[in-house]
């Protein structure tokens, strides 16, 4: 049996999971860098606030990854549903989010 699912709904359900999974992470910030760690101290997300960076960066592995594998979207799409997730939920706003396989397993570490 095949299922179609609209693509509003779909971006309903990943907005929801997002929110299950990753929707009470703990800012850290450390100069113009913000972190956003999970209840194991890894980050998730990290932000830069000046024009060196100036984007925010989500963790391929963790978040990135997942939503491709679980969920059967691409690249564009995932961009979208972030961008849209993070203003909601972080309130960042004006950035497109890039996955970033060099979020490493501590603060401090990778980007």
């Amino acid at each position: 049996m095949k299922i179609i699912i609209t693509e509003g709904k779909l971006n309903k359900v990943i907005l929801k999971w997002l929110d299950n999974e990753y929707g009470n992470l703990t800012q850290v910030v450390k100069g113009n860098k913000v972190s956003y760690v999970d209840q194991d101290g890894l980050p998730i997300l990290i932000y830069y606030q000046n024009e060196k960076h100036g984007g925010i960066y989500v963790n391929f592995q963790k978040v990135w990854g997942l939503l491709g594998n679980i969920f059967g979207i691409d690249r564009q799409q995932i961009q979208v549903i972030l961008k849209i997730w993070l203003e909601e939920t972080y309130n960042i706003k004006g950035y497109t989010p890039v996955n970033s396989i060099l979020l490493l397993n501590s603060f401090g570490t990778g980007l």
